[in-house]
């Protein structure tokens, strides 16, 4: 008998865990009061809120119309009047990172998996989605086994919702850079006419820990890289994370990026969250400002004398409001008993001023690496925004759970997202933007010395049934990253790494319909995009954007003026669309492709490689 009992035990023990656990949502308590230093800010005497406020208002409006010269010439006037302790440097490839252009179609896959990258190593991976195209990026950074040689950086690219992938770009420095443990992020945008994909990576090289920042168009060119803030030994800028507000604007975009300085004292170290934004980010040299404030040139959270084993985390999102930009960011402080909130902050005026919305979601559990995300616009007058972390129950129980709000952050509300027994190491979060309270998020669950992926998909306010998407994946890097893609069918889409980092998979699937109005807005102007890819054998892909409805006209010639192939010659809604075109039957050489739409005409020069 006493062994029966021993052995109910030990089987319910597991059950009995999970069902101390509230899983039902409930409300998330807000506080204000500050514990970690005291202040963060002071207010100068001069501050004029009003003006502030007023001028804010004016660089929305210019953006919204377009007026790239007249938001940038409020923008300094608005760093004039408040004081803003903003330094300005322009990105001048001054990193010695090699950028090779590549055009390397990868293998295949099946509907549901890709090998992007079956033999490297890497140390991180990234992924983001180009709203208005489609176009599905990832970023690898590549370990190298050579302790003398640069880690690499690779670029891939597909346009078929991750089914098949081209890699466009991969660089390595001229010195030892090597890439560091989940320290990358990307962030894909469209200026109406070009996609791009911009990126942070953190690094160490020669004992200095630093982050640097990338860019590439969809053709691997439109090249930046750029060292962030002034890395040196015991001064170190670790973490990046970027966003971007191109959910809301198109070509006039903001980009935005946080990062923790880590800077060692006599005996422990300080944490500072640090803060850059790039206001023209399409230019040949984007311009980087740096703009931090409160203690020690912080941004808006900072601990003081910290112990050594203490982490500071960061996140960063735009979130539109009914008449303001909203940006917005999440920090914790990792092993560091007693300070487990997630700190958040608001900024209404670009970062120009210190944020002066600080309040503090009470957390009484150990948790890691917050991930933020928002649907930026919104016609449905809500602002939606979800935060995903790593959260523990027992030393043996760590769950991926949830903070969302409707209102902007006023009010947020707490869940599981799976709160079965197990231990959870890692969760990640993406929003679709413009599609109302929609998002996906992404999570691995150890399984012995490997891992086990999942996602599970919000959408439209409703969580739907967690999907198993593999297993036997990393449990050591960084396990799984979230994305989406506009699939009317199933718009999710992970990217992990194998075991120990080898290899590169993308995954589709977590049965989630994409419902609202995604990629499907108006386009600001006429455009005929140049095919991708160029040179391509035997297809390529020819994107066009219509602002008004109207007969198009999308034709195929070649050298001699002759027509080859009618893609289009209809009527068509305003929109952004997508034409195959295939030269299976064609020789190799020179096409044009010509497009008319009312009194548009362009036309752009197609290579056909056999």
């Amino acid at each position: 008998m006493k062994n029966l009992v021993l052995l109910l035990l030990i089987v319910l023990v597991p059950y009995i865990a999970y069902a101390q656990k509230d899983t039902r949502e409930v409300n998330s308590q807000i506080v204000f009061n500050t514990p970690l230093n005291g202040p963060q800010h002071t207010t100068p005497s001069y501050f004029d809120k009003a003006k502030v406020d007023e001028i804010t208002a004016q660089i929305r409006e210019a953006r919204l119309n377009g007026d790239a010269q007249k938001s940038n010439q409020l923008q300094s006037e608005l760093e004039r009047i408040t004081g803003s302790k903003s330094i300005h440097k322009p990105a001048i490839n001054n990193t010695g990172f090699i950028n090779t252009v590549c055009n390397e179609p990868v293998e295949p896959g099946d509907y549901n998996l890709t090998i992007i990258s079956g033999s490297d190593a890497s140390w991180a991976c990234a992924t983001s989605t180009d709203r208005v195209t489609g176009r599905i990026y990832v970023v690898a950074a590549k370990y190298s086994s050579s302790a003398s040689a640069s880690d690499s950086m690779k670029v891939f690219t597909s346009s078929n919702d991750g089914i098949t992938w081209v890699m466009i770009a991969r660089v390595a420095n001229s010195s030892a850079v090597k890439w560091r443990n989940d320290e990358l992020d990307a962030e894909a945008m469209n200026d109406g006419d070009t996609s791009f994909v911009f990126v942070v990576a953190g690094y160490s090289l020669s004992g200095v820990q630093g982050s640097v920042f990338f860019r590439w168009n969809r053709y691997g060119g439109a090249y930046v890289a750029n060292d962030l803030f002034s890395p040196s030994a015991g001064n170190e800028f670790i973490y990046p994370r970027i966003t971007s507000d191109n959910g809301r604007y198109t070509s006039i975009s903001y980009v935005y990026i946080l990062c923790t300085q880590d800077t060692t004292t006599s005996t422990r170290k300080n944490l500072r969250d640090k803060f850059a934004i790039v206001t023209n980010p399409y230019a040949s040299v984007p311009t980087i400002t740096y703009r931090n404030h409160g203690d020690g040139g912080c941004y808006a959270w900072f601990y003081n004398n910290v112990h050594d084993t203490t982490l500071q985390y960061n996140d960063i999102a735009y979130s539109d409001s009914a008449s303001t930009d909203r940006i917005v960011t999440v920090t914790n402080y990792y092993k560091s008993a007693g300070y487990y909130n997630l700190y958040l902050s608001y900024s209404s005026d670009y970062g120009n001023s210190a944020p002066a919305y600080l309040p503090q979601i009470t957390e009484t559990y150990v948790n890691y690496k917050p991930r933020l995300a928002s649907t930026q616009l919104d016609i449905s007058g809500a602002q939606y925004m979800m935060i995903a972390y790593t959260r523990k129950w027992s030393d043996t129980d760590w769950d991926p759970y949830f903070r969302r709000t409707t209102n902007n952050g006023a009010n947020w509300i707490a869940g599981y997202v799976s709160a079965v027994t197990d231990s959870t190491l890692y969760t990640d979060v993406v929003s679709i933007p413009r599609v109302p309270n929609t998002f996906r998020v992404a999570y691995m669950v150890r399984t012995g010395i490997t891992g086990s992926l999942w996602t599970r998909s919000y959408n439209a306010g409703t969580f739907i049934t967690a999907f198993n998407i593999a297993a036997g994946m990393s449990s050591t890097y960084t396990p799984i990253r979230a994305g989406y893609r506009y699939n009317p069918a199933d718009s999710c889409f992970s990217v992990c790494m194998g075991l120990t980092g080898l290899g590169l998979y993308a995954y589709s699937g977590c049965s989630g319909t994409l419902t609202g109005i995604g990629n499907t807005e108006t386009p600001l102007n006429y455009s005929l995009s140049q095919n991708y890819p160029n040179p391509f054998n035997p297809a390529t892909k020819i994107n066009y954007s219509l602002p008004v409805a109207g007969f198009v006209s999308l034709n195929i010639y070649d050298l001699t003026g002759r027509l080859v192939s009618k893609l289009v010659n209809e009527n068509k809604a305003a929109g952004n669309y997508i034409v195959d075109f295939s030269g299976v039957n064609l020789s190799s050489g020179t096409y044009f492709c010509r497009m008319e739409s009312g009194s548009y005409r362009n036309v752009i020069k197609l290579m056909l490689i056999k």
